[in-house]
């Protein structure tokens, strides 16, 4: 079972997926508006939402006293993560966020939350060389989990190439890119490739972008953002320049 928690992710999945959910654990002396919310939601899901004391919840939700749950946590059918088979399926997307081995779960979970916020139709991740979509992850994303398509894929450069074999234009996000997100006529169907924290996009990675492009400042010593904020940065222009 998936562990969901905090408000605004638990309302995305009953928005989302109510059919997954399984379990509903609500702590005791929230205040009563959220509860009641959150009982009316269970019901209608056909669940009969638990209602406990601090400890109980703690152990019920399997959650610490610094995670934090807002008083709310739902068990819930594992989410639908699309594989390298499946890319063909996204022929019809606009705006794509390919991660190249992103390590940090603060950011992923920011990613995530920019993708759903500005409406990127998928996020590809690296099955093996990036963090999971783990309780962490869905909680920092605070809902946007829900909103977007996410694949996990082995061979990033491979999956690149099936995308701009269905008519998509990769733009790799580097501080080397000779043209700023300003400068840059965006195709439409965009696949925008984000490298890891500090390292940045591979060598091998950046030869299958058609593009790179890069993010106007810096100074030396501090010649880029973070891959959250990097990546809020590019999609808000991606979606200016067209208003998609």
């Amino acid at each position: 079972m998936e562990k969901i928690f905090g408000n605004h992710s638990v309302r995305a999945v009953f928005l989302t997926r109510p059919q997954a959910v399984r379990r509903v654990i609500l702590l005791d002396g929230k205040k009563s508006s959220l509860n009641e919310e959150y009982i009316s939601l269970a019901r209608c899901a056909r669940i009969q939402p638990e209602i406990l004391p601090w400890d109980k919840f703690l152990r019920a939700a399997d959650l610490t006293a610094d995670d934090k749950h807002q008083g709310v946590c739902i068990f819930a059918d594992p989410r639908t993560i699309y594989t390298e088979s499946d890319l063909k399926s996204l022929s019809e997307a606009r705006v794509i966020l390919a991660l190249d081995q992103i390590t940090n779960p603060q950011n992923l979970g920011t990613i995530l939350r920019n993708a759903a916020f500005f409406g990127a139709d998928a996020v590809i991740l690296l099955k093996n060389r990036s963090t999971d979509i783990t309780p962490t992850v869905t909680r920092i994303a605070v809902g946007g989990a829900e909103f977007v398509k996410i694949f996990k894929v082995i061979n990033l450069a491979r999956s690149l190439d099936t995308l701009k074999k269905i008519g998509f234009w990769v733009y790799g996000l580097d501080e080397r890119g000779e043209k700023t997100l300003a400068e840059t006529d965006f195709a439409e169907k965009t696949v925008f490739v984000v490298g890891a924290e500090g390292e940045g996009l591979r060598l091998r990675t950046g030869k299958f972008c058609d593009v790179l492009v890069r993010i106007p400042g810096g100074r030396p010593g501090l010649e880029s953002l973070n891959a959250g904020v990097a990546t809020a940065v590019a999609l808000a222009e991606v979606f200016r320049s067209d208003n998609r």
